[in-house]
């Protein structure tokens, strides 16, 4: 489901650990990216990341495989991957077998089908609040108080009641 924090809650643990690798990348929605710019480039941009230098499209996937393997086998390395589509784009861009990180090595992929991440070793879905649960946390962060004015309030439920809507 779009708009339930799977985003949110990726980039703040990147955030939170990224520092504790010897490699990592957040790689921003791969469903566009793969629609817009095509595997290639895709895996090109992930190698970049991951590598903190400019690493241009090399042409051929395969390519790209022996990159992995070469510069980033046995390290300890981060990624996320966000708003993955489907299992394909994952062995796209990190090969058909699993990358031979080094130990400790973890990849966060946040998709809207769970379907996508048949294969992978653990999920996580996040649990989305009860009405008057979220209501009193948006109140708490954008009015810095649990109990806003009557018009505000008003104003918060109708808030809450749209982005229902929209997910």
């Amino acid at each position: 489901m779009g708009g339930s924090g799977k985003t949110t809650i990726a980039r703040a643990v990147y955030d939170k650990i990224s520092c504790d690798f010897e490699h990592h990348c957040f790689l921003q929605n791969v469903r566009e990216g793969f629609m817009k710019k095509g595997d290639v480039l895709m895996q090109a941009e992930l190698l970049s990341g991951v590598l903190n230098e400019n690493v241009q499209s090399l042409g051929i996937l395969r390519r790209g495989y022996n990159m992995i393997l070469e510069r980033l086998s046995q390290k300890k390395v981060f990624l996320v991957l966000d708003d993955v589509d489907n299992f394909a784009q994952i062995e796209t861009l990190l090969g058909r077998m699993k990358p031979s990180f080094g130990d400790r090595s973890r990849i966060i992929i946040t998709t809207r089908d769970l379907q996508s991440l048949s294969g992978v070793d653990e999920t996580y879905s996040p649990k989305l609040f009860p009405d008057d649960e979220a209501l009193q946390l948006f109140n708490q962060y954008a009015f810095i108080t649990n109990q806003p004015t009557t018009e505000y309030n008003h104003l918060s439920r109708k808030l809450m009641n749209m982005l229902k809507v929209c997910l």
